[in-house]
């Protein structure tokens, strides 16, 4: 799991730096994303949510950014969002992971988003997608141990906006 998580950061770096453009790199990425939810759906048949518990902090997060960004069925994403919370409530995954899934299947039905975890470039900037009730997504985030989305939307920036001689 560490090792498909290095590769799809790596290829999804790239993949944003041209804009979600190049072709090849979203093939490859898909390609990555199929063996990897693969892998999700055979360990969670057989052990359950893949917690710090079982495989380890960094493996557990690796695993909810999977499912995060899987082009998968929403039944399988609805079914990881339930096995999610189930882990957070006894402590072996963050709360976070639990608000980045839920926001991605509240916009996969057409809804807004209650957490601010999702962006889009918009006039060279990233901009979260629609957020429901927008006044109150700080109390949200805090909740969830998420960080003010001013805060995240600046680090985000620094990260995925870098100039072309800082990408290298």
């Amino acid at each position: 799991m560490l090792r498909l998580d290095r590769i799809d950061s790596v290829l999804r770096s790239r993949w944003v730096a041209t804009g979600f453009k190049d072709r090849a790199l979203e093939r490859k990425l898909v390609a990555l994303n199929t063996t990897a939810i693969d892998w999700l759906r055979e360990v969670i048949a057989l052990h359950g949510w893949p917690g710090r518990g079982l495989v380890g902090s960094a493996a557990a997060d690796a695993a909810s950014r999977l499912i995060q960004h899987a082009d998968c069925s929403l039944a399988f994403q609805q079914r990881c969002l339930r096995l999610l919370k189930e882990a957070a409530a006894r402590g072996d995954v963050p709360l976070r992971h639990v608000a980045y899934l839920t926001d991605v299947l509240r916009m996969r039905t057409g809804r807004k988003q209650l957490f601010g975890t999702k962006f889009r470039k918009e006039k060279g900037r990233l901009v979260p997608y629609p957020i429901e009730r927008e006044s109150e997504v700080d109390e949200r985030r805090k909740q969830m141990e998420l960080e003010p989305l001013r805060a995240y939307a600046r680090r985000l920036q620094r990260t995925y906006l870098l100039s072309p001689t800082r990408q290298r």
